[in-house]
């Protein structure tokens, strides 16, 4: 046999006897789970059924949540919700702001709270729908993520997020915005002119 074939044949045998290590490696690895599978398997501590859970400050209720069932782990120290029904009050006369989602999970040690999947809610004359929720008490901050509405009788507005800083009432959208104005609210501003 001619020498330049033997080396073809061997390295080819050498590439394909690493290839076959390093598949074996890999199947090895993605057969046990990354560490942050294993701690999200992990049983809960403590299972609760119809679960309220209460936030306050300087003797004021911030917020209040009800929820179908909780599970609470104490290596994570979050309580993650099933049906969460959130009410927060703001301002000086302690307006309301109602929500409700599929799922969530509460941090009350950080006073934040992230409800996902099927969100709704209301403040006022405002109504809300959206994919996520995040609410950072230490911000004063509440964000609504990915398929944000936001309606009122006389607008509506659509986003990809929206952020509202609880202290100054301000509602920022940005990602894709698009308003409505409703024709009722346009007649009015017609009489305005007149």
């Amino acid at each position: 046999m001619p020498k330049p074939f033997v080396t073809v044949v061997v390295i080819f045998l050498l590439g394909l006897a690493i290839g076959l290590v390093v598949n074996q490696q890999r199947a090895t690895q993605s057969q046990q789970p990354a560490p942050e599978q294993q701690a999200a398997k992990a049983e809960p501590d403590v299972v609760a059924e119809d679960l309220e859970l209460v936030q306050g400050s300087d003797g004021k209720e911030l917020w209040r949540i009800r929820a179908k069932s909780a599970e609470y782990s104490l290596d994570q120290r979050i309580v993650s919700v099933i049906r969460p029904q959130l009410s927060a009050y703001i301002g000086t006369e302690r307006e309301e702001v109602f929500i409700k989602s599929d799922l969530g999970e509460i941090n009350q040690s950080g006073n934040t709270v992230t409800l996902r999947d099927n969100i709704a809610g209301r403040y006022g004359d405002f109504a809300l729908t959206s994919d996520v929720f995040d609410y950072i008490g230490a911000m004063k901050k509440a964000y609504f993520k990915g398929r944000v509405i936001v309606t009122r009788p006389d607008f509506t507005v659509n986003a990809t997020t929206v952020e509202i800083n609880l202290e100054t009432r301000e509602l920022t959208a940005a990602g894709g915005v698009a308003a409505e104005l409703s024709p009722a609210s346009l007649n009015s501003l017609k009489k305005e002119k007149k």
